[in-house]
């Protein structure tokens, strides 16, 4: 059975989406940009590279299994979509925001009649109808910050990361209406199909894996055998360092233990202290816990 994933070939979500895939061990090619799917038959998978608007739709119609787009995108196309998996990149906020000596953003709240411009019509209108509130949404495709400057619009509902792009345009957030980051998403229909399930997972727990291993080291070193004990409490790992026995050697052991980035330099000082020698620190490229 061979099970088809979405990936986003352009865009804010596109090059981390790819690296992922990679760093998963599902092997690209060295030409995977020119091409809009790959096949992987040892994997069982074929991987198409589409815009990222268009995945729920893809997924939902079950021209693909699964992909990844951003819960953003997945909301404003109204698509009943079960996330599988959190990405923690592409964060982001659809926000309301609104030229800085306008009435919106002095009263910050948006009141009847306004205009606001926005390409997530769906979203923003639910969510002032939620708040009974009677706006007017100007539908853009882009560049929704010049819409209040040219007088089309009152205020924009737009994607906020950092807030540059609207202090640059001198404009403020005045009400958040939902928080976003890139997801993988699967369909019930393709979840319910127990070989899809299971290969679909396969691929989950891969990707996993990948952003697990980022954030952790492995470290080695050579340590007193008489300080084993204390070593121990230094490095817990994930269920304890691993102790071997160096050949020709009854004074040192080699210990081996995955520890989080933020734990290194408290472990190798540590270490060091306690005699340890030849103390090595390298990335993981995998973590299945």
């Amino acid at each position: 059975m061979t099970v088809k994933m979405a990936v986003p070939n352009k865009g804010r979500l596109s090059e981390r989406s790819i690296e992922l895939v990679r760093k998963a061990g599902i092997d690209l090619g060295e030409d995977w940009g020119r091409k809009l799917n790959i096949c992987v038959p040892e994997l069982g998978l074929e991987v198409y590279f589409v815009r990222a608007h268009d995945v729920p739709l893809f997924i939902d119609s079950g021209a693909v299994d699964f992909g990844i787009t951003g819960q953003d995108v997945v909301a404003e196309s109204g698509k009943r979509l079960r996330e599988l998996l959190p990405l923690q990149f592409g964060q982001c906020r659809l926000s309301i925001a609104a030229p800085e000596s306008s009435p919106v953003a002095r009263s910050k709240r948006v009141e009847d009649g306004t205009r606001i411009a926005t390409s997530f019509p769906r979203l923003t209108r639910r969510y002032l109808e939620s708040r009974g509130v009677q706006a007017k949404i100007v539908e853009v495709q882009g560049a929704a910050e010049i819409m209040p400057m040219l007088g089309v619009a009152d205020a924009i509902s737009d994607l906020v990361a950092t807030g540059g792009t609207l202090r640059t345009n001198r404009l403020v957030e005045v009400e958040t209406i939902i928080s976003s980051q890139a997801c993988v998403f699967s369909s019930a229909a393709a979840m319910s199909d127990p070989g899809k399930r299971e290969q679909i997972g396969g691929v989950v727990d891969m990707v996993k894996a990948a952003i697990d291993a980022e954030t952790r080291k492995y470290v080695m070193a050579d340590v007193p055998r008489a300080k084993l004990g204390e070593v121990e409490r230094i490095l817990p790992g994930i269920g304890g360092p691993t102790v071997l026995e160096i050949a020709g050697s009854e004074d040192f052991v080699a210990v081996h233990a995955v520890i989080s980035n933020d734990q290194v330099y408290r472990v190798v000082s540590s270490l060091r202290r306690l005699g340890a020698k030849g103390i090595l620190t390298v990335p993981v490229e995998t973590l299945v816990e």
